[in-house]
């Protein structure tokens, strides 16, 4: 293969990263990985290959609701992120349209596996979350532009069902900490998100795009983003922290326990550091500039919530029984 053909195939690979969010997927196994967790009662029955397609069904659905969106927002992407633009006129519309015709494709097969397999709420939670990754970018519906619909497709489709799809590969009903648990997961990672809300403001409103933001204004939007983190993380870690009681499970060791109470004070002040920093920037005077300013560190409030979380979750698999 000739230098300019590998050139050629580097490019539009980089542009399939870009399109796919590659660096924001960095920050999202929590997502299934969490309900697999939660849901599995030993570690070998986590590591069953029913929890390995799972995994890899997540990652298309979001693969997918990535690709859609950058699709139907290339026109804005040309103002506001021109990078992202290039990449979609760099793979070409068609061949994005063909792209998200073949991962449509492996989702619905993946979904009707579960389905035959007898994994019928994982199946038709993943059916949902595909719904809602189409109806989030999307003409005709676009809920990402309906005012205070627009955070639902985000809220559900990505912070709420991928961790419930993963409970129910082990389970066949909810019990009250998962209940918990994914309502303070999702509310903590919806406040972040909130931040990036404000951010996009001017942008959006020039764009006819509704959000929150437009709706609340930004500085009643930014004190919900706090309000959801703050109140939705710490509701999370008590999630996973009522586990072992409504299991009736106990640490086998006294390192597990001290292993598992370490890790609970961990999430504790990550999340209530989060909050802090999303605090100081709503209460800034220009709240336009320092939702902007205070957007730079979402990736980074994403890392430090939801990886702790997953130790926490992972702690309590392995040190009680």
């Amino acid at each position: 293969m000739s230098d300019k053909t590998d050139n050629y195939m580097s490019s539009k690979f980089k542009a399939f990263l870009i399109i796919s969010r590659a660096k924001i997927q960095l920050g999202t196994p929590p997502h299934p990985l969490l309900g697999l967790l939660l849901g599995a009662t030993t570690v070998g029955e986590f590591f069953s290959p029913m929890a390995g397609l799972y995994v890899t069904l997540y990652f298309l659905l979001i693969t997918f609701a990535c690709n859609i969106n950058c699709l139907y927002d290339v026109n804005i992407d040309e103002k506001y992120k021109q990078y992202m633009s290039d990449s979609v006129n760099n793979l070409g519309k068609k061949n994005v349209k063909g792209i998200l015709v073949i991962e449509g494709f492996l989702i619905i097969t993946l979904i009707l596996f579960f389905l035959n397999q007898g994994y019928i709420i994982t199946a038709l939670l993943a059916l949902s979350g595909l719904l809602a990754g189409y109806v989030y970018s999307a003409e005709p519906l676009r809920l990402k532009k309906r005012g205070l619909l627009s955070p639902l497709p985000v809220l559900l489709g990505l912070y709420t069902l991928p961790v419930l799809g993963g409970w129910f590969v082990f389970r066949t009903s909810l019990s009250l900490f998962i209940v918990i648990f994914t309502i303070g997961y999702a509310l903590l990672n919806e406040g972040i998100t909130l931040v990036n809300t404000c951010e996009d403001y001017r942008e959006d409103q020039e764009e006819g795009i509704l959000t929150w933001a437009h709706i609340f204004n930004m500085k009643k939007t930014m004190k919900i983003a706090f309000i959801f983190t703050g109140i939705g993380g710490l509701t999370a870690v008590f999630g996973v922290l009522l586990k072992p009681i409504f299991a009736g499970w106990t640490a086998y060791n006294i390192y597990g326990s001290v292993i598992f109470i370490i890790l609970g004070i961990l999430n504790t002040i990550v999340i209530l550091k989060t909050t802090g920093d999303i605090y100081g920037a709503f209460k800034k005077k220009d709240i336009e500039s320092s939702c902007k300013k205070a957007a730079k560190n979402m990736p980074k409030w994403f890392i430090i919530t939801r990886y702790p979380l997953l130790l926490l979750v992972l702690t309590c698999l392995i040190y009680f029984r």
